[in-house]
């Protein structure tokens, strides 16, 4: 049997680690299975990306995926296989961060009662509103059998932040905070977010922490997250023999198939398959001639399915001289946070660090306009203003992903829109045909590098039978 999988990130090489039997997360295929793998760009990893080179003294920032969560198993599952191991310690998720930036000050986290009296009351209210459907949801992996499903996909976060603004005092603060975290965790506005959604998440923390009987916390990876997909991609070359083919820079340009096989154009070549999985985002994918007409609620998803924008921008200083912990803003930047905060500068420059300024939604989307070196301008002077470093501290190094502009991707992960999950959600998780999508977009886990690796293991697995 021969499959094609589309896109080298973690679902395309877990799910050819899977097919091929070769992790230790793998289901043995035997020796009856090839598979070719390919991606339009020219390194394993898709949207984890580590930046080694753009700084000095070994400090490094994730360009993607960063975060991982304490009940992320598979990730961490091959962070042990890998050596890796989590950089300093765990982090708790908070709308409340350390710092406020507001209205031209940096404010502690501590103190925002001064800036509202009831902040801290009114967002712990509107966390337990989103949170609360999450309750009457027994199986995160179908959100659609909530009793309140279709109601729920209805409504947006907007609506429920515009319900306390009209019931209870969800003032100023409260509402950029509340804010940030939509932009922050779901890459959108909370216009585009189905409350829905949002339950099926909550359930799937919930129902794993209990589970594990862990706290939620999060971790970044010491040495970088593209160890990871670094250490599939060389243990499939090592252990697969002639039985694994990788090709990078090849681009999908069109799709068709019957009921004995699937035949792809893959740049100048013509690839017959027995099945293909197509373990890429959405976003590219509707630039693909399909020859083999899909079944239009199919189609319909693909087209649509909304993808958060991101952009990331990292900058070094010669000197850390900021305030420690992770901060909001009410300026372009969004979140500004020291990446290396538990990393050890070498060589010339002991006391450089890294911070990160993350930007999502139409922030996102509209730094993706500019350039690189305009938005790495922007952002280091807005980073400058916010935590008042003076001229004297000089910049050594910098980068900006905007994932919303990449060709290969066109979004920096999936966000369910309302509607959305009543309409797509199971769509995209069957199989059509000889077909199958893989990637964090139909992943229990939504949005994570943990639901890339769930989702490869589950589409080979079910190819294997």
């Amino acid at each position: 049997m021969h499959v094609v999988v589309v896109g080298a990130g973690l679902a395309g090489l877990s799910a050819a680690e899977t097919l091929l039997g070769v992790g230790t997360g793998g289901v043995s295929a035997g020796a009856g299975v090839d598979v070719t793998l390919i991606d339009a760009g020219h390194r394993p990893g898709g949207r984890t990306r580590t930046v080694r080179d753009r700084f000095t003294g070994g400090l490094v920032a994730e360009s993607g995926a960063e975060w991982v969560d304490s009940v992320h198993w598979r990730v961490r599952e091959l962070m042990a296989r890998y050596g890796v191991r989590d950089e300093g310690e765990p982090v708790p998720w908070t709308t409340v961060r350390r710092w406020l930036f507001w209205d031209g000050r940096l404010e502690s986290g501590h103190d925002l009662d001064r800036l509202e009296p009831d902040l801290f009351d009114a967002v712990e209210r509107y966390e337990e509103a989103t949170d609360a459907p999450a309750a009457a949801l027994l199986d995160p992996s179908r959100p659609d059998l909530h009793p309140d499903a279709a109601s729920l996909d209805a409504r947006s976060l907007a609506d429920v932040i515009e319900g306390f603004g009209r019931d209870r005092a969800l003032g100023p603060a409260a509402r950029l905070l509340v804010t940030r975290n939509s932009q922050g965790e779901f890459a959108s506005e909370p216009r585009h977010v189905s409350c829905l959604f949002v339950a099926q998440q909550r359930a799937y923390e919930r129902i794993e922490a209990q589970r594990q009987k862990i706290a939620i916390t999060a971790n970044r990876v010491a040495g970088g997250t593209s160890q990871l997909a670094e250490g599939l991609a060389r243990d499939l070359a090592a252990r697969s023999g002639r039985r694994f083919r990788l090709m990078l820079g090849h681009r999908l340009r069109w799709i068709e198939q019957d009921v004995d096989r699937v035949t792809l154009g893959v740049g100048d070549e013509i690839i017959t398959a027995d099945h293909v999985i197509l373990a890429c985002s959405l976003v590219p994918l509707r630039q693909v001639e399909f020859r083999s007409p899909m079944p239009a609620p199919l189609a319909d998803a693909v087209a649509s399915l909304g993808y958060g924008a991101i952009t990331k921008t990292a900058v070094q200083f010669d000197r850390r001289t900021w305030a420690a912990g992770y901060g909001t803003t009410d300026t372009v930047s969004q979140r500004i946070y020291d990446c290396t905060v538990d990393q050890v500068a070498v060589g010339r420059n002991p006391d450089s660090g890294i911070l990160m300024a993350y930007c999502g939604g139409d922030g996102g989307a509209r730094l993706a306009t500019l350039d690189e070196d305009e938005r790495v301008a922007t952002i280091t002077a807005d980073m400058r203003r916010v935590h008042d470093i003076d001229a004297g501290v000089n910049v050594l190094g910098s980068f900006s992903r905007a994932w919303s502009s990449h060709q290969n991707y066109g979004g920096a992960y999936a966000v369910y829109e309302p509607g959305q999950v009543m309409r797509h959600w199971q769509v995209l998780r069957e199989p059509w045909g000889r077909v199958h999508l893989a990637g964090e977009h139909v992943a229990t886990c939504t949005g994570y590098m943990e639901g890339a690796i769930e989702s490869g293991r589950d589409v080979a697995a079910r190819i294997i039978g």
